[in-house]
């Protein structure tokens, strides 16, 4: 590795910890936590909305708010009323499936998702190394045609 990509490497390494250290500070001074993201989302991904509404061949009815937890409030992501009578008719959750996935890559259910990046193309070191190796080449034919003689013109 040459002195000039180390030089960029630890460039790139200096940027990307005061990004993470910025980060680090603003979380932290915002109260958040990964903890508290991890219980949204599983406030997201557990919720049943029996523990919501309750409805019968009347309508849809609302818990009281002496019932219903925080937590059973913040996976609703929509409330629809109708226009005339004002009672709500239609609830919308967050996506439960889009929570499940979160959690499950927070606790290392499943793999990271794959990098779809073309293989061909050289990415940090490899392509420094790729780079150096055809300029040797280069280097290598250029110093070979040099030695050879020049051919005949023709007709001479």
């Amino acid at each position: 590795m040459s002195i000039k990509s180390r030089w960029q490497e630890r460039q790139r390494r200096k940027t990307a910890q005061a990004a993470l250290d910025d980060m680090t500070e603003r979380a932290a001074r915002l109260g958040i936590t990964p903890e508290r993201v991890l219980e949204e989302y599983r406030n997201i991904a557990f919720a049943n909305l029996n523990d919501i509404v309750h409805w019968s061949d009347e309508g849809m009815v609302f818990r009281s708010d002496a019932e219903l937890k925080r937590e059973q409030v913040a996976p609703i992501s929509e409330i629809v009323e109708s226009a005339k009578d004002h009672k709500p008719y239609r609830i919308k959750l967050y996506d439960k499936r889009s929570a499940l996935d979160a959690i499950a890559r927070f606790l290392g259910m499943v793999p990271p998702p794959i990098a779809t990046a073309d293989k061909d193309e050289p990415t940090g070191e490899d392509g420094e190394d790729h780079r150096e190796a055809l300029i040797a080449e280069l280097a290598r034919l250029a110093a070979r045609m040099a030695k050879k003689p020049a051919d005949p013109k023709p007709g001479e």
